[in-house]
């Protein structure tokens, strides 16, 4: 294609399949508009997460401690660090939280491979002694 030149159509809408909406022409010097320009079809509203209803019973808090624990540390001191400062709890409260937080159905429901991994190592720590 030559520099200066645009495309019909771009090839993102080319491949959705969408039409698209080009400005109405500029009308020429001393002349008037008797078309009215097109306009955008309204938008849609992008879907939202629907918000928790009353059969969840975990609070904010323990939601957050799920989806925190359910991250990847290279190092313990990162995660140390991490919880302090995201958190704010010291990391003792921190793995009390936790440990009372696995046993509940609905932390089961919310983040089942987390809880299963820390259930695993919960019962292999009980093993042990």
């Amino acid at each position: 294609m030559p520099p200066g030149q645009r495309p019909a159509q771009s090839a993102s809408r080319a491949r959705q399949g969408g039409e698209e909406l080009l400005p109405a022409p500029r009308p020429a010097r001393g002349e008037e508009t008797s078309r009215p320009a097109r306009e955008a079809p309204p938008k849609q509203p992008a879907p939202q997460r629907e918000p928790r209803g009353p059969e969840s019973k975990l609070s904010a808090l323990e939601s957050r401690l799920l989806a925190f624990e359910a991250r990847w540390w290279r190092a313990s001191g990162a995660k140390t660090q991490a919880i302090s400062d995201e958190l704010e709890l010291t990391p003792e409260r921190y793995y009390q939280h936790l440990a009372r937080l696995i046993d509940h159905p609905e932390a089961a429901a919310e983040q089942p491979a987390v809880v299963r991994r820390l259930r695993a190592a919960r019962d292999q720590r009980r093993a042990e002694r």
